[in-house]
């Protein structure tokens, strides 16, 4: 009665989520909830961000690649005129470009389509299981009282947050981002990054070797769509090249430090410590393996990602012997 009481709210929307508890009490295992995976809504508003992002890829690789690599290759120019240095330019800007490229899109592609995590299906977590089964967590909420979810009826691991757009409980959120319809969490945080990083490396590549061609528009005799078109890949790649350094510059500052966007922003002061350092610091090498996985020779690859079941973080220093209570979210 006082579980059903609490939740009353929950119980009169969502009443299949109270299924798993129901079983428990009749030694019976819970049915499988489909509630608890991601639920992605294909509205525009969300379809908007990805499309733009694709938009801009696309018509920067092919502004790129049709103005500017094809030119230098020389495909079907007689041997009179023939450059060798300006073909050996072209097929070696075209190895480092396309090969950014293809990174890129395989990084946005795991970003998108990988689940960040969400908490098990497991009894111990529902809402209402017996208190003394119950893993353990250093992030309670103030009132001393693990932390829990009310949309989705469990207990919340450490580090997990509910997301409203998703719908569901990620694990180790750093937070959701509309560019890739997803949310960053445990299992695609280093797709995440590594689509930053090459993105980062594409956009700067691009608008430093596209000059040339810009300049020679300027010389020789072209149509303005050509040189508006050669114009236009360079400044949006050196835009974007910019701004995503500069997000770059952050994320790579959040990773070291073993902190995820969220815990920069909401937990500014942990424990008197300010935002500098989490209860999850290990050192900055500990931490790019947290993230980016135990083999330094697979961090710049999109596989393998991090290791461990995002619910259960190693502890350093006085964090590992006090728990701390956080704001809810």
């Amino acid at each position: 009665l006082k579980f059903a009481s609490f939740h009353a709210e929950a119980w009169s929307t969502r009443p299949e989520r109270f299924l798993p508890v129901a079983c428990q009490l009749q030694n019976r295992a819970p049915p499988f909830d489909a509630s608890m995976e991601p639920h992605y809504e294909l509205s525009v508003a969300n379809l908007l961000p990805p499309a733009t992002v694709l938009l801009l890829i696309s018509t920067i690789w092919s502004t790129y690649t049709f103005l500017h690599l094809i030119p230098q290759l020389q495909f079907g120019v007689p041997k009179a005129y023939y450059d060798s240095e300006v073909a050996f330019r072209g097929w070696t800007q075209t190895a480092i470009s396309q090969g950014l490229t293809a990174m890129l899109l395989i990084c946005y592609i795991r970003a998108v389509f990988t689940s960040p995590g969400q908490v098990p299906e497991a009894m111990e977590w529902r809402l209402g299981s017996a208190e003394d089964g119950l893993p353990r967590t250093r992030e309670v909420k103030y009132s001393g009282e693990r932390r829990r979810c009310k949309h989705c009826l469990v207990y919340k691991p450490d580090r997990c947050h509910h997301c409203r757009v998703c719908k569901c409980c990620i694990l180790k959120m750093d937070h959701h981002c509309p560019w890739i319809m997803n949310c960053v969490g445990f299992r695609n945080h280093k797709f995440f990054f590594l689509l930053v990083i090459y993105a980062v490396l594409s956009c700067l590549y691009i608008s430093t070797t596209v000059y040339s061609s810009i300049g020679r528009s300027i010389e020789q005799e072209v149509s303005m769509t050509r040189r508006f078109l050669l114009v236009q890949c360079s400044v949006l790649s050196t835009i974007l090249g910019f701004l995503l350094t500069a997000f770059l510059s952050f994320h790579t500052m959040l990773m070291t430090r073993g902190m995820t966007t969220i815990e920069f922003c909401e937990k500014a002061t942990l424990a008197g410590t300010g935002a500098k350092s989490t209860a999850y610091d290990q050192g900055r090498y500990q931490n790019i393996k947290a993230t980016l996985g135990q083999n330094p020779w697979f961090w710049l690859l999109p596989v393998m990602s991090a290791d461990g079941d995002g619910m259960h973080f190693d502890e350093v220093g006085e964090y590992a012997v006090k728990q701390v209570p956080i704001t809810e979210s």
